[in-house]
């Protein structure tokens, strides 16, 4: 794919962003649906290009985005399966791992200095325990809706980090994400008590919704 052809195809994702962004506000969710999805068609043929980090980003905000619109509009195992695709896309970018243990040192080293067309570390790490804690959230009521055994289910590749025990999702996946944001509040400047408490608020209405 040429330079060229690929800007191209940028200003095209832009530009559907900006038009489902603006269905969304208007509470159009299924027109927002179809920009969006206009938006992941072509933001996976950027990301596939490998030319930066950043598109990666943009198309794991745009399956981010999907999995609420799906909410939106009731399609669970939709919204399910784009939370799950925006952690797989985030965990890549993600200089931790997700391990809330590696954050210190993930700010402290190299990757705090990040190139123009890659998000700094800090922010790499807080939209990949965002999307895991969404991701547990989700997961939580795929299973009020269709069971025990629905994150056994192999869509997409399967469950995230092969975990498809609903208590043992909020345990090892969205615990270790409120432990993440509570050690980028202690070394950036970015993140405050505001995303600790978001984030366990997920985890608390995960555990609601299952019973545990």
């Amino acid at each position: 794919m040429r330079w060229r052809s690929l800007n191209g195809e940028r200003r095209t994702v832009t530009n559907a962003i900006r038009l489902g962004d603006n269905a969304i506000a208007r509470g159009q969710w299924d027109l927002a649906l179809r920009h969006y999805g206009r938006a992941n068609h072509h933001a996976v043929r950027v990301a596939q290009a490998g030319e930066g980090d950043q598109d990666q980003a943009v198309l794991g905000s745009i399956f981010y985005n999907l999995a609420e619109l799906h909410v939106q509009t009731g399609e669970a195992s939709m919204a399910w399966l784009c939370a799950l695709q925006a952690c797989q896309v985030y965990g890549r970018l993600d200089p931790t791992n997700a391990r809330p243990t590696a954050v210190r040192s993930s700010l402290v080293g190299p990757s705090h200095f990040a190139l123009p067309t890659s998000p700094p570390a800090e922010e790499r790490i807080a939209l990949n325990a965002d999307a895991r804690s969404r991701y547990v959230l989700l997961s939580a009521g795929m299973v009020r809706t269709f069971g025990s055994q629905a994150l056994r289910v192999d869509v997409g590749g399967g469950a995230l980090d092969g975990i498809t025990d609903a208590p043992e999702v909020i345990e090892r996946i969205g615990e270790p994400a409120v432990h993440t944001y509570q050690e980028l509040v202690r070394h950036s400047t970015v993140y405050t008590e505001a995303d600790v408490t978001r984030t366990r608020q997920r985890l608390t209405k995960a555990r609601s919704i299952i019973g545990a």
